[in-house]
């Protein structure tokens, strides 16, 4: 396809989803004629560029905002055909939104119009959904609310974590883009179909280290569970233990009732068996501050960790 794209695409994202979908589409030669990273002050910005520039890449940044009149004229001054977003961490303005002849189109990994914000990836475990997928859409001055163009659906496991599904979902979303840029360079018409109105499952973003990542004892474990994979690998479910925070990387389910009050461990024996709602959470894998990290098994010799303890 070397001589095939004549197309000139304009890229703006930030890993990893950007960095997978520069990849396959450099290595398809699509004609991408520069790339923008995400703001100097983010901690991505670097190695975005680093990633670019390795594969030949025209990096055009700005210092401020992406209305920067020096910015403005450079990405003008390529008169591009199409805009493509892979993952952002800024609503882009309609201003420049309109730069490209044909607009823009978002990369969303979810099955839109549920899920709308920044970390769909893990909500759809935390409510057990069966399917997740990614979404192409036309933006607007919104978060994802534009008119959809193209849409995929993946199963979503029981032993997901929010890494696999990340994984998946970013592979998969560049697949989708070359095959609709292939539509587009070939000129084929571009069904729009809006998104419904009403009130849709949100995806807002998960900070860790806040009230946001800490384990709730008094849910059922199957709950549990689901809430420690959808933070694995990148943020960790947590918990207090002994004036201590400890980050929980993985366990499993035993179903069935431990007569212990939520919170509490029930059992020592190569793992840490922790008491909820309904049923056992055994941690496998932990992280207790910055001075263990391994299983739990270990931690449980080094702490002489104790049946009837707490964890808060």
């Amino acid at each position: 396809m070397q001589n095939f794209f004549k197309k000139k695409i304009l890229l703006v994202g930030m890993p990893d989803m950007a960095l997978v979908c520069m990849a396959k589409l450099v290595a398809e030669h699509v004609n991408i004629v520069a790339c923008v990273p995400p703001p100097k002050t983010d901690g991505t910005y670097k190695l975005f560029c680093d990633f670019a520039k390795q594969l030949g890449m025209n990096v055009i940044s700005y210092d401020k905002s992406v209305l920067d009149e020096d910015f403005v004229n450079k990405i003008k001054a390529l008169e591009p055909d199409l805009g493509i977003v892979c993952s952002y961490c800024k609503l882009l303005p309609m201003e420049f939104l309109n730069i490209p002849k044909d607009g823009f189109i978002n990369t969303h990994p979810s099955l839109l119009p549920k899920y709308r914000g920044g970390n769909p990836y893990s909500h759809v475990i935390i409510n057990g959904e069966k399917e997740t997928g990614v979404t192409l859409h036309f933006m607007d001055e919104h978060f994802d609310t534009g008119d959809i163009v193209a849409q995929q659906k993946v199963e979503v496991f029981n032993t997901d974590t929010m890494g696999t599904v990340f994984n998946r979902l970013n592979f998969l979303a560049a697949d989708m883009l070359l095959r609709f840029l292939i539509k587009y360079e070939k000129g084929e018409k571009i069904i729009r179909i809006p998104q419904p109105q009403g009130d849709f499952v949100k995806a807002p973003s998960i900070k860790s280290a806040t009230e946001d990542v800490l384990i709730n004892w008094n849910k059922p474990a199957t709950e549990i569970d689901r809430f420690i994979r959808a933070l694995n690998p990148f943020i960790n479910a947590g918990t207090r233990y002994r004036q201590n925070y400890l980050k929980i990387h993985t366990a499993y389910i035993e179903n069935r009732d431990s007569g212990f009050y939520p919170g509490t461990i029930v059992s020592t024996d190569g793992d840490l068996g922790v008491a909820t709602k309904k049923g056992i959470i055994h941690i496998t894998v932990l992280q207790a501050g910055s001075y263990f990290i391994g299983e739990a098994s270990e931690f449980i010799k080094l702490s002489n960790c104790k049946i009837g303890e707490i964890l808060d």
